[in-house]
């Protein structure tokens, strides 16, 4: 029944209710999105990163992993039965057990808990590096979404122009060029908007991984375009997380080559014994097999063919200079990024003032004295047409300046772990 009166809609209602149910649909998509600012976002994503997570349970396992420096090799426990002494037969029991040097487990516990304040500052770097992805994205959007309005305003200067050019073309006003321009800068239009659509559901995808909640959250802001204060002091590179895991590397490397070097000391082993010796002893007196004697056994291990633990330690001493070579490397690579850096904000900035000092100011009187002219037939059709997008243009490349801006003072924030 409910074909058959679908069926009887004229084409026109037709039309209509399936532009209300689009209507309705895409309300509902709207209101499944929620506004998140980007503080919010950057709390969020901390908070329920995988990556981040990921990080923090490697460095509890680093933790736990610390109470293993005292590692002690398994107690051996022995049994003997048979004429171990005479003729009779008796038993024997012993414990044993080995040690290594106490300084060896001094040395392994600094080496792990070394290895734990690593882990800590990877968290903080993997926290650093998350700050900077959510930043970038939650930008990207925004400038998207401003290029969004710029060509949607366009394309309502050219649709305006089309209807004209129409009205003017059945009248006989206007040539088939003309109209067939309009239709063009419309049709241009129009494929740039889908090619920005496409960018906008992939950077909105990036988004949501880096928050990894159900929430479809939506970057928000009132001001698409960054304002912070640049501090060109270079030491504040210092305390980048990249740089103190390399500081760290340095202190594992020096740990390490003294912990080869403990195990040139010997080991320890003591051990119990308790036994049977029946018959008659030493002292001319008769035992049993009820008769028990006990002993205690010290001993030490020492390291005679030390030529491999020798050849560690050697080898630690490189490790050793390559840790320091590159923390040298690394501190190098950031003051260069950061004063690389530092110089295209300088660009940026400039390129921005320009355009919110001149720029668009030109623009709009471009645009107002090209819709003046064109009305009162001072210039012809394609001369508005090359005046508008001359217009347009600079407020496109407006726009790609502030993401530009927006970029060189992410990439600050983030050597300067901002």
């Amino acid at each position: 029944m409910k074909n058959k009166a679908i069926k009887k809609l004229k084409p026109k209602e037709l039309s209509y209710l399936l532009i209300c149910l689009l209507t309705i649909a895409n309300c509902q998509f709207l209101v499944s999105q929620t506004p998140i600012n980007l503080k919010a976002a950057i709390d969020t994503a901390l908070k329920n990163n995988l990556t981040v997570k990921n990080e923090k349970l490697k460095s509890d396992y680093q933790k736990k992993i610390i109470k293993t420096s005292a590692s002690i090799p398994q107690t051996d426990i022995i049994g003997e039965y048979g004429q171990l002494n005479s003729y009779y037969n008796d038993n024997r029991f012993g414990v044993s057990q080995s040690f290594n040097f106490p300084t060896v487990y001094i040395k392994q516990k600094q080496l792990l808990s070394e290895e734990w304040k690593t882990s800590i500052i990877n968290v903080t770097l993997k926290e650093a590096e998350t700050k900077k992805y959510v930043r970038q994205t939650f930008y990207t959007y925004l400038y998207l979404k401003e290029k969004e309005k710029l060509l949607l305003k366009n394309d309502s200067i050219y649709a305006n122009f089309l209807e004209k050019t129409n009205l003017r073309f059945t009248k006989g006003e206007s040539n088939i060029l003309e109209k067939t321009t309009a239709e063009s800068q419309r049709g241009t239009i129009s494929i740039q908007l889908k090619q920005l659509q496409q960018d906008l559901e992939i950077t909105q995808l990036q988004f949501s991984l880096l928050l990894n909640t159900s929430t479809l959250f939506i970057p928000t802001e009132t001001n698409f375009k960054l304002d912070i204060q640049v501090n060109s002091d270079n030491s504040l590179i210092a305390q980048h997380p990249s740089l103190k895991i390399m500081e760290q590397q340095k202190k594992l490397a020096v740990i390490s080559r003294k912990v080869e070097r403990t195990k040139l000391l010997p080991d320890f082993n003591i051990g119990y014994y308790n036994m049977t010796m029946q018959g008659s002893g030493a002292d001319n007196k008769i035992y049993t097999s009820s008769s028990r004697f006990q002993s205690m056994q010290v001993g030490l291990g020492i390291p005679l063919f030390f030529g491999a633990q020798k050849a560690k330690i050697n080898a630690s001493k490189i490790n050793q200079s390559i840790s320091e070579n590159s923390y040298v490397l690394e501190k190098n690579s950031l003051e260069n990024q950061y004063q690389s850096v530092l110089s295209q904000y300088q660009t940026d900035l400039a390129a921005v003032n320009y355009f919110e000092t001149t720029g668009l100011k030109n623009a709009q009187l471009i645009l107002e004295t090209a819709n003046k002219q064109f009305m009162n037939g001072e210039i012809n059709y394609l001369d508005w047409v090359m005046l508008t997008n001359q217009a347009i243009n600079i407020q496109s490349n407006y726009l790609d300046a502030i993401k530009n801006l927006n970029e060189s003072i992410i990439q600050i924030n983030y050597l300067t772990t901002k």
